[in-house]
């Protein structure tokens, strides 16, 4: 009965442990987590832009539930998954992820995602050309 116990208490301990996050590291130095202010936190998606030059943009992203089902028509994505679980749909499949995770969706790709945590999931994005907000359409 002491084992049971001793066994019961250790995973509770493991499970309470914090998940550690991947960090995102720039030639300057480890860029630092963002603080995401109260109307970010209430959003269902947050856009941190990083940055911007005409062959890429970089960004940070915080899903708090699902985006919708869409293509992005002129842009390669690459995402790598920061904190928190996820489902990745694509037209044919999903795949579950976790922290660290990387993503590779060329242009023209079905695509949607929807958290799996308990709190929101955080990406780093980076679009190939630069980001301009406008290239998303949605599926049918």
């Amino acid at each position: 009965m002491k084992l049971i116990a001793s066994t019961g208490i250790a995973l509770l301990l493991v499970a309470c442990q914090p998940t550690k996050q991947a960090r995102l590291v720039y030639p300057e130095g480890i860029y630092p987590q963002p603080e995401w202010s109260a109307v970010e936190l209430e959003q269902n998606i947050t856009i941190h832009h990083l940055s911007r030059n005409g062959d890429s943009s970089t960004h940070i992203i915080r899903l708090k539930n699902k985006e919708s089902p869409h293509y992005h028509d002129f842009h390669d994505l690459n995402v790598s998954v920061l904190s928190g679980t996820s489902i990745i749909h694509f037209k044919d499949y999903k795949v579950e992820l976790e922290a660290g995770d990387v993503i590779y969706i060329p242009k023209g790709t079905y695509h949607w995602v929807e958290n799996t945590s308990p709190n929101a999931n955080v990406v780093f994005a980076v679009f190939s050309p630069a980001f301009d907000g406008k290239d998303k359409r949605e599926a049918d």
